[in-house]
């Protein structure tokens, strides 16, 4: 058994890939253009022999650490980990953990399914997950009041929800009304990245209208049987008519009865966590581990 860090140079993509795909923790953040985007392909992984399980490696340059280049996770990219084509014996898991911590300096989230073969201080992340299996009546009986309340005012306002929007609406929308400040490269990372998910047809826009007014745009990965709410904005009205529960009804129904997880992507903030909650969502906590002291 061999365990090698591999330069980005170095790596056969078409295995790395084959590898996060086959895995039952699979992620798109994880495969090879995701995190080509999201770093600039400033990357590299920790193999295992011929690519029978892989962690990716993001680097950044730190200004507080006079630009040392160090593994940091990247914006938009939530999870990542080890991924392994066979579920890793514990040994093998820990002797992968050992070679990534050999890099002495890091912060690094790792995936859900890994988190419970770690041990060391470890920050823990909310993610909230709703199983698609059931029937949208089945699934819709773990609806709070207060949410099935909020989608019925929305039916009532006679809004609508379509895929008719581009990027920079959504852009625009989402700088008009953001609660917390966004920096530019942020915003043109974040406009790259969808171009990117959208060209392979692993994405898609969903916006609610009243009428002709926007009131909500949520951007949703369609991957790897995961529907992963990556962005989202919503204005005042739309939070008043309850535009933001009315588009994920609409994707619940649309996709209901399927083996698919529709994933809300966190939070910690307690009333964005209330209202995945109130889908009937799970908890998927994740771990993130940092040694940049």
């Amino acid at each position: 058994m061999a365990i090698r860090i591999l330069k980005h140079t170095e790596i056969d993509f078409n295995k790395y890939d084959a590898c996060i795909l086959k895995a039952k923790n699979t992620r798109i953040y994880a495969l090879s253009w995701y995190l080509n985007t999201v770093t600039n392909k400033d990357w590299e992984a920790i193999v295992l022999d011929n690519y029978k399980a892989v962690m990716p490696l993001p680097y950044s340059r730190i200004k507080r650490k006079f630009l040392k280049r160090l593994i940091a996770q990247p914006l938009y990219c939530q999870q990542l980990g080890i991924f392994s084509i066979d579920e890793l014996d514990v040994e093998t898991f820990h002797q992968f953990l050992h070679k990534f911590e050999d890099l002495k300096t890091y912060v690094y989230h790792f995936n859900a399914e890994n988190t419970k073969y770690l041990t060391n201080d470890l920050e823990i992340k909310n993610n909230y997950e709703l199983n698609l299996a059931l029937p949208y009546e089945e699934v819709k009986k773990n609806y709070s009041k207060n949410l099935t309340r909020n989608i019925k005012k929305a039916i009532k306002n006679e809004l609508i929800v379509g895929n008719d929007i581009g990027i920079d609406a959504f852009i625009e929308m989402k700088n008009k009304y953001k609660k917390h400040a966004i920096k530019n490269k942020q915003y043109l990372l974040m406009k790259k990245l969808i171009a990117k998910i959208i060209d392979k047809k692993m994405g898609a826009f969903y916006v609610v209208k009243k009428q002709t007014d926007i009131l909500a745009i949520a951007f949703i990965i369609e991957s790897e049987k995961r529907f992963i709410h990556l962005f989202s904005a919503s204005t005042d009205l739309g939070k008043q008519f309850g535009a933001m529960a009315f588009l994920f009804d609409n994707i619940i129904q649309k996709n209901a009865n399927q083996n698919l997880i529709l994933d809300f992507e966190g939070s910690m903030i307690e009333g964005v966590a209330q209202f995945f909650k109130s889908f009937g969502a799970e908890n998927k906590v994740y771990a993130i581990q940092n040694n940049t002291n």
